[in-house]
């Protein structure tokens, strides 16, 4: 009887440590900016970025190169989105989106925002 108990213990254990990573923000995710955006006090060019998140903590790398590292939030839309998008307002980047998530990052801009523009293409798959 004992023996069972701990071996239903351990299935469970072992389930919550399977579906941890579909709780989580995505760790790694590539984004594309097709133009020059600005996120923290970072100018970012044109082209491809990993975004990295860690905690309140984005890092942006093109290629092998860390390009900023800026304060951000992580938050539950309530709403899955069917297309990745980085959400900007005037040139600063205020939000990320995931194809497939409901979680998005949010950055504070440096800069007087109005309302937010259309989103910039993005691709977003793990690397």
């Amino acid at each position: 009887m004992k023996s069972r108990a701990v071996s239903r213990g351990l299935i469970l254990l072992t389930a919550l440590a399977f579906s941890f990573p579909a709780w989580a923000v995505p760790a790694k995710k590539t984004i594309h900016i097709q133009q020059q955006l600005q996120v923290g006090d970072t100018t970012l060019a044109p082209g491809d970025y990993n975004v990295a998140v860690d905690g309140n903590e984005a890092t942006f790398q093109q290629g092998k190169k860390i390009v900023a590292k800026v304060s951000c939030a992580v938050k539950d839309s309530g709403q899955k989105y069917s297309d990745g998008a980085v959400i900007y307002a005037n040139t600063a980047i205020t939000e990320i989106r995931f194809a497939g998530q409901s979680q998005v990052i949010t950055f504070n801009p440096t800069t007087t925002t109005s309302s937010p523009k259309s989103p910039a293409s993005t691709s977003s798959g793990d690397r």
